[in-house]
């Protein structure tokens, strides 16, 4: 009963109405409260063949702005339940700079999917699973899901951003495998246009280093 009072609260909120995959942040609010499950700064996805069924949010401290909190958020029987899984300075390094406004997300990961899968069609690129990263455009603000397509053998053949509030594609890079065939010397466009794109996927390598930071998430968050 307590759990569907929060539920309805969440909902009347817009939050859960609007969130793209709203059982993670629900999840995470249910555990930890309505601070830590709004403030998120990043979703992760593993490698996976079809939707996810463990994520990993991280989020501000509540109490410590300066700290990052690391909580998994798990498909158990037919419910969502997020655990802590780490909290510290360096828990996430770097790490995005804005949070997810939630108001502004109302493309699911599967949506995103599905645009990256169209895209890897034109492309001519197969691939086998996904690795998904939800995060707010430094700039705007505006929430993006970053996704990485892999083949078989865990290679990245494809990233791609989509917006997670409009559902566009938003930036595509294919990488094919090396092959015997000499390729031309790429001209002055050829290699600034590989330069941004470099850039552009660099900027979504955010670090987890939640291993060398052990603190109790409860202690620190109920402290």
């Amino acid at each position: 009963m307590k759990f569907f009072s929060l539920l309805i609260a969440f909902l009347a909120t817009g939050f859960g109405a609007l969130y793209a995959n709203p059982e993670i942040p629900l999840a995470v609010t249910h555990s930890f409260g309505p601070a830590v499950g709004g403030g998120l700064l990043l979703v992760k996805g593993s490698a996976a063949t079809s939707e996810p069924v463990e994520w990993i949010a991280y989020a501000r401290d509540v109490f410590r702005p300066e700290e990052i909190l690391r909580i998994m958020v798990r498909l158990d029987s037919s419910s969502w339940v997020a655990t802590p899984a780490g909290a510290g300075t360096k828990v996430l390094s770097p790490a995005p700079p804005r949070i997810i406004d939630s108001t502004r997300l109302k493309t699911r990961s599967s949506e995103a999917r599905a645009v990256a899968a169209k895209a890897a069609a034109l492309a001519q690129t197969t691939f086998s699973s996904v690795e998904y990263q939800l995060a707010a455009n430094a700039e705007s603000g505006s929430p993006e899901w970053g996704l990485a397509l892999m083949d078989e053998s865990g290679f990245e053949v494809g990233f791609c951003i989509v917006s997670a509030e409009t559902g566009a594609l938003t930036f595509q890079d294919w990488t094919l495998r090396s092959t015997n065939v000499p390729s031309a010397v790429p001209n002055d466009g050829e290699r600034a246009a590989k330069a941004v794109k470099k850039t552009v996927r660099k900027a979504w390598n955010w670090t987890d280093k939640a291993r060398t930071e052990t603190r109790s998430f409860f202690k620190e968050l109920f402290r």
